[in-house]
């Protein structure tokens, strides 16, 4: 059986989409795979008892942030508004808004912690007048730790705006580095999420952000779907040939 060149050429972009169809299948159990270890170590995290943020516990989160991933901290301190960060572009049931994340000072620990109140509204999505959502005072408040990443590059750089006079400093995500070079005083290297109260049925912002759904999510259904097209392109490469020799032997 010959094939013509028009026909070699369908036969090898045939091929090369079957792979790069399976090359995909794969990638996608992998994602699965990093979901359901994600899912594993995050529910074995809230387990265990929640962590006094302490001068002790501060250390031993400052040497190894790793360790303390996805725990549970109560803390006791005061929010310092002059300090406060936008994360711009976040939205709620499709509301646009932005994360307020607020350092927490503690009594005898030097580390301020990041703190992200949750979600407040913001027709931009990007500007807001942070000062009706202060929480003023001493709290006690209970969450888990999440890593500040480093290197995002322009990503994690801040701009800064002014809304009604004051200096508001807003970022697409945070990123430790270039948070500690603007911040006057030491940053914790994990910042804690606040959840949602249990019984509390109060959408008044800030909205705690809920933690992300513990499922296995769309991966293995993505995967089932790139293995069919690449069966469907080698079944489809199959009847070309077939085809083409009975083309030849006539």
């Amino acid at each position: 059986m010959r094939l013509t060149l028009r026909g070699a050429l369908a036969a090898a972009f045939i091929l090369a989409m079957c792979a790069m169809c399976v090359r995909l299948g794969f990638w996608q159990l992998d994602r699965l795979a990093q979901r359901k270890a994600r899912n594993h170590a995050l529910q074995a995290a809230l387990t265990m008892p929640a962590l006094r943020f302490d001068a002790l516990t501060a250390a031993a989160i400052e040497r190894q942030p790793e360790r303390f991933i996805n725990r549970r901290v109560q803390v006791t301190g005061s929010y310092d508004p002059a300090g406060e960060i936008v994360l711009r572009g976040r939205s709620n049931r499709s509301d646009p808004g932005v994360h307020l994340v607020t350092p927490l000072i503690v009594a005898a620990v030097p580390q301020a912690l990041l703190v992200n109140r949750g979600w407040v509204p913001s027709p931009d999505a990007a500007t807001v007048d942070a000062r009706p959502f202060a929480e003023p005072g001493t709290r006690t408040v209970t969450g888990i730790l999440q890593e500040i990443p480093r290197n995002t590059r322009a990503a994690g750089e801040p701009a800064t705006t002014r809304v009604n006079g004051a200096r508001v400093i807003t970022y697409r995500r945070l990123d430790l580095d270039a948070i500690r070079k603007r911040e006057r005083r030491p940053i914790a290297p994990l910042y804690l999420q606040l959840l949602p109260a249990a019984d509390s049925a109060s959408s008044r912002p800030p909205i705690r952000v809920a933690l992300p759904p513990m499922d296995n999510g769309p991966h293995l259904s993505y995967a089932v779907q790139w293995f069919s097209f690449a069966i469907i392109g080698v079944i489809g490469l199959v009847i070309m040939l077939f085809r083409q020799r009975r083309i030849d032997e006539r």
